[in-house]
């Protein structure tokens, strides 16, 4: 999937775009299952849940106990779990491809979620790093963003800080901006940051490590904007997080080892 010059290029900047990791016929099975799991013709798998995008609730257009596909913020966090489609395009063969030149030959997929920024309504996170969240020794997290709609910088695409994968994990504190307070958090030194832009077309994803700082921006169109995010990690790594906040570990390809994850 990859060339040895892109490997490079991922290792100076700390993000690596790959297109057409999916086809459109694959991108719309991923939408399609996403809407029937908020329908509930699907069902979620232990441990996972559904969120509203909160705009829609703060405007009246959906309760807080009201699950409606065209208002979906987020699915989460342990698809890749439950036999199904979200597990089929965890271990998809060219996902496993680039992840065996970036990570190892011995991976695990540790998060999955379905994002969904509603046109006219979706929320952007603010400046944050996966690693504040997903802790390993040593650190070999890294996030996987398969764009399931076109994604730019009008409906809700992602932006990072070039260069960023080499800072340590920085403070967390309440977001500038009001409307993703209760929801975010944000590393607000980030703002005065040179960013980048990361435009994909549906199917296309980005690759970047546990400390990249990115976020993404509102969607302020008329169009949907979908993804299918997961974080993996080498599989010789240990999970230092919390108990509380275990996640399951499942074998994407290689070997597993004894109390690591």
């Amino acid at each position: 999937m990859i060339a040895s010059d892109q490997v490079q290029r991922f290792r100076e900047a700390g993000y690596l775009i790959v297109d057409d990791l999916l086809t459109a016929e694959e991108c719309a099975e991923l939408n399609e299952h996403a809407w029937l799991t908020v329908e509930g013709k699907v069902p979620l798998g232990n441990g996972d849940g559904v969120w509203m995008e909160q705009a829609a609730i703060d405007k009246g257009l959906i309760t807080e106990d009201e699950k409606k596909p065209e208002y979906l913020s987020k699915i989460g966090h342990r698809m890749h779990m439950k036999e199904g489609v979200f597990n089929k395009y965890a271990v998809h063969r060219k996902m496993v491809s680039v992840l065996q030149q970036l990570i190892g030959s011995d991976v695990k997929c540790i998060q999955s979620i379905f994002l969904d920024k509603p046109p006219g309504l979706g929320v952007g996170q603010p400046y944050h790093q996966d690693s504040y969240y997903l802790k390993t020794d040593p650190e070999t997290l890294l996030a996987a963003w398969i764009a399931c709609d076109d994604a730019d910088p009008e409906n809700g695409g992602l932006f990072v800080v070039p260069g960023s994968h080499h800072d340590p994990v920085q403070p967390h504190e309440e977001p500038v901006d009001p409307t993703q307070r209760n929801v975010y958090v944000e590393v607000r030194s980030a703002r005065s940051r040179r960013e980048q832009a990361v435009p994909l077309k549906a199917g296309s994803a980005v690759f970047f490590p546990g400390h990249m700082l990115h976020r993404s921006g509102h969607n302020r169109t008329d169009r949907r904007r979908r993804a299918f995010a997961l974080h993996y990690a080498n599989a010789k790594s240990r999970w230092l997080n919390e108990p509380t906040a275990l996640y399951p570990f499942l074998s994407v390809c290689g070997r597993e080892y004894p109390g690591c994850l």
